[in-house]
């Protein structure tokens, strides 16, 4: 599976026709799938990026509406092109104030959309059913008021898939939520949607605990923090990242938060060499993200090309390792090999040169 993350952080407004109208590119260019940001009206209305979200059922936001949502849908299908839909599950904003007995004062949680209204007893308030750290607008309680915020997220989830025509969901911000209703959600669209977590920590067996618990896949960060070492380190020993437990992760270098001008987001981007990560994750088993900056708006389109294609003609092909050391991954699939050279001086193979902090890709007779 590869996929277009199809946005960027402020990304411009009436966001769903304009990926509409590269629609055919996106196809051809051989991406499965369309990650798109949340649809849902957030609590800075058109200001919004989705993950304030207020009013679960409104699809009028930045990006569009309900209509030019399923005509954008409807477009990628058309093309045989899958559609991700971002799900903030953790949290909401932007409510009315009430009196809130838990606390002896008045809160923010009174949210009146009529099909989805929501009050004091369905966000945190010290039950004890609450384990989430979430910091960021009110913690949504899942199994107070006879399971009401969990029964109803999915039956929303259940929605956009059914009504929307969404096919697959990306779960934000898994670290702050508790695993066993990560799970039971899951549980519920198990068989028929692909599913992935944000679960932002570098530590692989963290990763890992939490995909026993939920059965869910996850972003592969420990990866990432480990190529954006390779990209900026020549002295990075290439051959770690095998070590690096890949099951039922999704490989990616960047993301909307990643790149981002406010606080201090911007000091994980990978600022230099960054081919040499896509042409690693690229060649792998596992699914894989590509950003939409990456794609179109720097200098990487005609690279990440070579590598697409690459993925395409070699994928039905097993891996297979060649030679792996501190400065060398090389790896091949049938004819096609890869070979990166994270070293400053050039490597040399069967009469191909691999310039040092590049990759090369060769097809065998």
């Amino acid at each position: 599976m590869l996929i277009l993350q199809g946005f960027y952080w402020n990304c411009l407004d009436d966001w769903w026709e304009e990926i509409a109208a590269i629609a055919d590119e996106i196809a051809v260019k051989g991406f499965d799938t369309v990650w798109l940001p949340p649809p849902s009206r957030g609590m800075n209305g058109k200001n919004s990026m989705g993950y304030d979200i207020k009013e679960h059922y409104n699809l009028n936001s930045k990006f569009g509406n309900k209509k030019t949502l399923k005509k954008l849908i409807k477009r990628l299908h058309h093309n045989e092109v899958k559609v991700m839909a971002d799900l903030v599950l953790g949290h909401m904003l932007g409510g009315d104030k009430e009196w809130n007995p838990h606390f002896e004062e008045k809160t923010f949680t009174r949210f009146a959309e009529s099909d989805f209204p929501k009050n004091h007893q369905h966000f945190c308030h010290e039950c004890g059913d609450c384990s989430s750290r979430n910091s960021f607008g009110e913690t949504i309680c899942y199994y107070s008021d006879d399971e009401y915020m969990k029964n109803e997220l999915i039956n929303w989830a259940s929605w956009l898939k059914n009504e929307i025509g969404f096919d697959s969901f990306r779960l934000d911000n898994l670290k702050d939520m508790r695993w066993d209703f990560a799970k039971e959600f899951a549980d519920h669209f198990r068989d028929n949607t692909f599913m992935v977590g944000e679960y932002w920590h570098g530590d692989d067996r963290i990763l890992e605990e939490f995909i026993d618990h939920s059965q869910i896949n996850l972003f592969n960060f420990p990866l990432y923090y480990s190529i954006k070492e390779m990209c900026m380190d020549p002295f990075f020993p290439v051959q770690s990242l095998e070590g690096i437990s890949k099951k039922n992760k999704v490989n990616f270098l960047s993301n909307h938060d990643i790149e981002r001008d406010e606080r201090d987001f911007n000091r994980d981007a990978i600022i230099t060499n960054k081919e040499l990560g896509y042409a690693y994750i690229l060649f792998q088993d596992n699914p894989a993200v590509i950003y939409w900056n990456d794609y179109f708006r720097y200098n990487l389109k005609d690279k990440l090309d070579e590598l697409i294609n690459l993925r395409r003609n070699s994928e039905d092909q097993p891996l297979e390792i060649v030679t792996l050391n501190d400065d060398i991954y090389h790896a091949r699939r049938g004819r096609y090999n890869l070979i990166i050279n994270n070293a400053y001086d050039d490597y040399y193979y069967s009469g191909l040169t691999v310039n040092g902090r590049d990759y090369e890709i060769f097809v065998q007779d």
